[in-house]
């Protein structure tokens, strides 16, 4: 047990999450949401129902978010637009990670808690962007984009690392549970599901596509290939999430795959990027010593020189009782 817990805390001391990839899902994040804000209309985001005479639900909770604190006027819906697209385009940009992470996160959630039609994958968003929160606030760099010219402070590297890990769960739980609930659909059993979905009037392959693939979608056996490979990558998805290294790193290419054909062949553009990115931040795990400028995170003693070794961090040593 005490070789475990040495182990984890050695792994949160060396955990370095600013590198390339944490800088492609933010942006990846704000991107999804910009495309639903900037090409859905008002009409579609917010549906009139018996209930809703604005189409926004405000009730509870929800009347935080930033439609409803802005109003459903005219001026209101262009003032929330203007806001929200600001902050996502900051975001893409890169500037400021500590300070618009909190915004991101925001702007995600009111879109989540007051669009009466939801898009596709927005409350995976919202959980992300905010699991992401504690990995942020201890980013001091003026853009996402830059290498970090410290490492991070331990109190900021536990909760970052902590943090990876609630997301790690997170995807290994979305995925396992998308798998074993197709599973319980007959239609999945017997393979012909992606049939349906292909062949749909509204949200299957372009009738140019359906033509053209005609003797394949009339396969069984490939129909029912293609079908099974939805519920294999699914799960293979979420063990992957809980494995090591090389086995995230497999489980990012199986999510582009998956959400990438689905992106080709359905249309579904925001939920792919929003997936994408989610199953991307499994690769935050990056050395210090391949991403972080050489600026020491503490002064070498004199004798770590002599030895020719800086030793174990204070933390470690701590555990091991030196």
């Amino acid at each position: 047990m005490r070789g475990m817990r040495t182990r984890a805390l050695a792994a949160a001391d060396s955990f370095e999450p600013r590198a390339l990839p944490l800088a492609v899902i933010r942006s990846i994040f704000a991107v999804a949401e910009l495309i639903g804000i900037i090409w859905t209309p008002d009409r579609a985001l917010f549906v009139h129902e018996p209930g809703l005479p604005d189409g926004m639900r405000c009730a509870g909770i929800r009347g935080l978010s930033l439609w409803c604190v802005v109003g459903p006027s005219p001026g209101g819906l262009i003032g929330s637009r203007i806001v929200a697209t600001v902050i996502l385009v900051a975001v893409i940009s890169g500037y400021r990670p500590r300070w618009t992470c909190v915004p991101q996160w925001f702007v995600t959630f009111s879109m989540t808690a007051s669009v009466t039609l939801p898009y596709g994958a927005d409350m995976v968003a919202a959980i992300a962007t905010m699991l992401l929160i504690p990995v942020l606030l201890g980013d001091d760099r003026t853009w996402h984009w830059a290498r970090p010219h410290h490492p991070l402070s331990p109190m900021w590297r536990g909760s970052a690392y902590a943090a990876w890990w609630a997301l790690r769960c997170q995807i290994a739980i979305i995925y396992f549970d998308s798998a074993i609930s197709k599973i319980t659909v007959p239609q999945w059993r017997d393979g012909t599901a992606m049939y349906t979905v292909f062949v749909d009037p509204n949200y299957g392959l372009p009738p140019v596509f359906r033509h053209a693939l005609g003797p394949v979608l009339s396969s069984e056996i490939v129909i029912g290939l293609i079908t099974w490979s939805v519920i294999s990558i699914e799960l293979g998805i979420a063990v992957c999430a809980l494995a090591g290294r090389r086995g995230r790193r497999a489980g990012v290419v199986l999510a582009i795959l998956l959400h990438g054909g689905i992106i080709l062949a359905v249309g579904l553009v925001s939920f792919g990027l929003i997936m994408i990115a989610l199953v991307l931040s499994l690769c935050l795990d990056v050395s210090k010593s391949r991403w972080v400028c050489d600026t020491p995170e503490r002064p070498v003693t004199a004798a770590a020189v002599q030895d020719g070794v800086d030793g174990p961090s204070p933390t470690i040593r701590a555990v091991q009782g030196d």
